[in-house]
C-alpha cells in the first residue's frame, strides 16, 4: 500500500499545565504555567480533513529538532504570543515528553489567560510541528476497518517544532490544568471526559509523572 504522506502544522496534543502564583515579598506575583505539551507513547485517536488514524509520538522524536526558537501563543495565533524560548519560556525533554515552563509577562493579556487557565475554564494544549517523513505506518486491513480498526501513525522525527499553544479545544480529551499557589498544591477542574471519550491509562500515568516531576523542581 502507498504511503500516506501527511505535511501540516496543527496536529492537536493534550497536556497536563500548571498554573502557579510565586510570591517574593516586596514584588509583584509571578504567574508560571508548566506542563507537557507533547507526551511520548501515548496514542492519540486525530481527526482531520485526510480522514482518522491512531497516532502516536515516538520518544525519540525530538532528538534532532531544534527547540531555541519555539513560541507559546494562544491558539495558534501568532499575535498572540505569551513567551518564546531563550526569553520567557524553558523546555526540556524527558522520558515523559516535552516539558515548558513559562513565567507569564506582566501584561493584562496574559493576566486573562493566566486567570483562565488556573480556575480551569481553558484547560487545553497543543502544538504545531512539522514531520517530513519522519513517520511511519501500520495500515488496518479492510475486514479490521470495518471493525472500528484504525491505520496507525508513528512519528519518529519532528524536524521543525513551531509553536505549542493554549486551546480550549484540544482534539481528544486526555488534557487537564492544575492550579496552585504558595500555599495551596490541591488539583482543580480535573478534567476526565470530552466528547464522550474517557481519559486513558497513559494519560493518568502522565499525569502523574507530570506531578511528581514538579513536586521535585519545588524541592530545587
Amino acid at each position: 500500500m502507498e504511503k500516506k504522506t501527511i505535511k501540516r502544522l496543527d496536529n492537536y496534543r493534550s497536556v497536563d499545565i500548571k498554573a502557579e502564583v510565586r510570591a517574593v515579598e516586596g514584588e509583584p506575583k509571578k504567574m508560571i504555567l508548566r506542563g507537557y505539551p507533547i507526551l511520548f507513547n501515548t496514542p492519540t485517536k486525530i481527526r482531520s480533513w485526510y480522514g482518522e488514524w491512531e497516532e502516536t509520538i515516538s520518544p525519540r522524536a525530538l532528538d534532532n529538532t531544534d527547540l531555541s526558537d519555539v513560541y507559546l501563543m494562544v491558539g495558534h495565533n501568532p499575535d498572540n504570543v505569551l513567551g518564546r524560548a531563550g526569553k520567557n519560556v524553558r523546555l526540556e525533554v524527558d522520558e515523559t515528553g516535552l516539558f515548558f515552563e513559562c513565567e507569564l509577562p506582566n501584561t493584562q493579556y496574559a493576566r486573562d489567560w493566566y486567570n483562565l487557565v488556573e480556575r480551569g475554564i481553558v484547560d487545553g494544549m497543543s502544538f504545531g510541528f512539522q514531520c517530513d517523513d519522519g513517520d511511519s505506518w501500520e495500515y488496518a486491513s479492510k475486514e479490521e476497518k470495518d471493525t472500528g480498526k484504525l491505520d496507525k501513525r508513528t512519528i519518529n522525527n519532528i524536524t521543525k517544532l513551531w509553536e505549542i499553544t493554549i486551546t480550549p479545544f484540544p482534539a481528544y480529551g486526555e488534557a487537564s490544568v492544575v492550579a496552585m499557589d504558595n500555599n495551596r498544591t490541591d488539583e482543580q477542574g480535573e478534567k476526565t471526559e470530552q466528547d464522550g471519550d474517557t481519559e486513558t491509562e497513559a494519560a493518568k500515568k502522565a499525569r502523574a509523572e507530570l506531578e511528581e516531576k514538579l513536586k521535585e523542581l519545588e524541592r530545587l
